[in-house]
């Protein structure tokens, strides 16, 4: 059985503050604005940190399809 990843203290305030889930949140961004920066930002935080959210939430290989979806 997958084991849920744990979310930060900061994910939940997000999610709480947008009324979505963070995934949602960090997957409609990145779609939205097409890159890892533009998302963070419209989310309010760090490029770093969306790279590492998107990896402890294992949205990495999402947002990569989007990226070539975007790109063709």
């Amino acid at each position: 059985m997958k084991k849920r990843p744990l979310k930060t203290l900061l994910m939940q305030l997000i999610e709480r503050d947008h009324g979505k889930a963070v995934e949602q949140l960090m997957l409609e961004a990145f779609r939205q604005y097409g890159t890892e920066k533009g998302a963070s930002q419209a989310i309010g935080i760090t490029q770093q940190t969306f790279n590492v959210w998107k990896y402890r939430l294992g949205l990495a290989d999402e947002i990569d399809n989007i990226r070539q979806m975007l790109l063709n």
